[in-house]
C-alpha cells in the first residue's frame, strides 16, 4: 500500500506525541521535574471538501436592468466555461450555474425561485435586479442561507436598516453615496462663465428607488459645501414625457451640472436642450457639463436613436459604467457571443463575470461551500498578501499551500479592475470607465478613473 507524504507527517505526529506523553508518565519525584512535551494538535489538516458549488441567478428584463440582462448573463455564463473547461472546476466537480430566472416585471415575489435555488443545492446567487425586488427578496435569501453577489444595485435603500442581510449580500457596483460625491465634485468645482453658479446641480431621473437614492446622496454631499439642487424633475421608466417642458425647467436656473439619470431617452432630451441654447450663429450661449447613467451611455452612431440628434448635442456629456478599463481578451469574449456589443456596450459584464469567478474563489479560501462562508470569504479574497489576476493563478497559491498544510491568501484583480469591500460589503475603492461621444455621437474607448467611498 502506497503511503502518502500527508498520511507519513501525521503518522510520525501521532508517533511523537505518544513517545512524549510516555516519557511523561515515567518521570516523577526521582527526577524532580517535567520535561516539556509537545503540544496536542489544535485540529486536523485543512482539506479540501468533496462537494460542488452551486450558483443560482436572477436577473430582469424590463428597466434600466434589461438594457444590461443579455451582457450580464453572457459573462456569467462564459466564466462558468473558464472555470470548468479550461481550469478544470472546484473540488474536483465541475461547477453548477443553474437556469437563471429573468424577471419580467417588477414586484414579483422572488421567494418561491429563491426556495427552488436551495432545493437544488444553490448556496450563492448573482443577482442583477432593482433595489426594491432586492430589499424585499433578502428575507427569503437569508432564510435560504444563500450568499448573494449583487453585480448592479447602487441605491443606499438596500443598505437601510430595515432591510436585514445577515452579511450575506455584497454588492460589487460603485454605490449612490460613491456616484454622488464625483457628480458635486464636477457641480463645486465648475468654472464655466457660460454655467451656473459653482454647486448648483439640476437632476433628471426615472422615478426609480435608485433615482431617490442618487438624489439624496447628493444633496447630503452638496449641503455642507454650499452646494444645492436647484431643479429636480422625475419621469417613469423610460418615459421621459414632455421634451420641452423639462428642458425649460433645467434652464430656468442654470446649473453649474445636469445630472441625466435615465437611459437611452436622454439623448433626445439633450439635443433639444442643445438646440434650446443655440443663438443665432448656432453657438451655444449657454454650456454646463452632463453626466450620464450607464444607460444612457451607448454607442448613439450604432443606434436607431442616434439618427436625429443635432451634431455636438452631447459633447458636454461625460456617461460613466462600473469597471476597469475592458481588455482586448473580455472585449473578444463578449463579442463573439454577439455583435451588438459593440454599440450597447459592455457594462456590468466584467461584473457578472468576477462575481462567478468570486464565488469560486470564495469556496477555495473557506474549503466551503456554505452561503455564510462564501459571504465571510468574499472580502478576503480581494485583500490578501499574494496578488493574482484570473481563477487558476489565484486557486494555484491557495492549493499549493494546502499541499503543505498552510493557508495563503489571495488579492483577485480581476475583469472589473482593483476591488475593495467596505464594512457592509459594498465596493469602498474600485474602478469605472468614464465616456464622452464624438460630434457624431460614436461612443469613444473610455477612460479608466479609480474610485474610493467618501469619508
Amino acid at each position: 500500500m502506497t503511503v502518502s507524504r500527508r498520511d507519513l507527517v501525521r503518522s510520525l505526529g501521532v508517533g511523537v506525541l505518544g513517545a512524549g506523553a510516555l516519557s511523561a508518565c515515567g518521570e516523577g519525584p526521582l527526577r524532580g521535574r517535567r520535561r516539556t512535551t509537545t503540544p496536542p494538535p489544535t485540529g486536523a489538516a485543512p482539506t479540501e471538501p468533496d462537494v460542488p458549488l452551486v450558483i443560482g441567478q436572477i436577473g430582469a428584463a424590463y428597466g434600466r436592468m434589461g438594457v444590461f440582462e443579455e451582457a450580464i448573463a453572457v459573462s456569467i455564463d462564459e466564466a462558468r466555461i473558464d472555470v470548468n473547461a479550461r481550469w478544470g472546476g472546484l473540488f474536483g466537480h465541475d461547477v453548477s450555474l443553474l437556469e437563471r430566472h429573468v424577471m419580467q416585471e417588477p414586484g414579483e415575489d422572488l421567494a418561491p425561485v429563491i426556495q427552488d435555488l436551495a432545493d437544488s443545492g444553490a448556496t450563492c446567487v448573482i443577482t442583477s435586479i432593482d433595489e426594491e425586488s432586492l430589499s424585499a427578496a433578502m428575507p427569503a435569501l437569508v432564510e435560504a442561507g444563500l450568499a448573494v453577489i449583487d453585480v448592479f444595485t447602487s441605491g443606499m435603500s438596500v443598505r437601510s436598516a430595515e432591510v436585514q442581510t445577515a452579511n450575506l449580500l455584497v454588492r460589487l457596483a460603485p454605490n449612490d453615496s460613491i456616484l454622488a460625491a464625483q457628480h458635486a465634485e464636477v457641480a463645486l468645482g465648475a468654472t464655466s462663465d457660460k454655467g451656473g453658479d459653482p454647486g448648483a446641480v439640476a437632476y433628471l431621473s426615472e422615478d426609480t428607488a435608485q433615482g431617490r437614492s442618487l438624489l439624496h446622496e447628493l444633496e447630503q454631499y452638496l449641503g455642507p459645501r454650499n452646494g444645492r439642487v436647484v431643479s429636480e424633475q422625475f419621469y417613469p421608466a423610460g418615459e421621459i414625457g414632455d421634451v420641452a417642458a423639462r428642458v425649460e425647467a433645467v434652464l430656468e436656473e442654470v446649473p453649474a451640472l445636469l445630472v441625466v439619470n435615465g437611459g437611452q431617452e436622454a439623448a433626445p432630451f439633450l439635443s433639444a436642450l442643445y438646440a434650446e441654447t443655440l443663438d443665432e450663429g448656432e453657438r451655444p450661449t449657454i454650456q454646463f457639463p452632463i453626466r450620464l447613467a450607464p444607460a444612457a451611455t451607448v454607442d448613439y452612431a450604432r443606434l436607431p436613436a442616434g439618427e436625429d440628434l443635432l451634431p455636438e448635442c452631447l459633447a458636454s456629456a461625460t456617461g460613466h459604467v462600473p469597471g476597469g478599463a475592458i481588455s482586448v481578451e473580455h472585449e473578444n469574449m463578449m463579442l463573439n457571443r454577439g455583435a451588438d456589443f459593440l454599440a450597447e456596450g459592455y457594462a456590468y459584464s466584467q461584473q457578472g463575470y468576477d462575481a462567478f469567478t468570486m464565488a469560486c474563489l470564495a469556496a477555495q479560501h473557506a474549503l466551503a461551500v456554505t452561503g455564510t462562508a462564501l459571504a465571510a470569504a468574499l472580502p478576503a479574497i480581494l485583500t490578501g498578501s499574494e496578488g493574482c489576476t484570473d481563477y487558476e493563478a489565484c486557486r494555484s497559491v491557495m492549493r499549493t499551500a494546502l499541499e503543505v498544510e498552510e493557508r495563503e491568501t489571495v488579492a483577485y484583480t480581476g475583469r472589473m479592475g482593483k476591488l475593495e469591500l467596505g464594512p457592509q460589503s459594498d465596493a469602498r475603492i474600485g474602478e469605472l470607465r468614464e465616456h464622452g461621444w464624438s460630434d457624431a455621437h460614436a461612443l469613444d474607448a473610455g477612460t479608466a478613473q479609480g474610485f474610493e467611498a467618501p469619508e
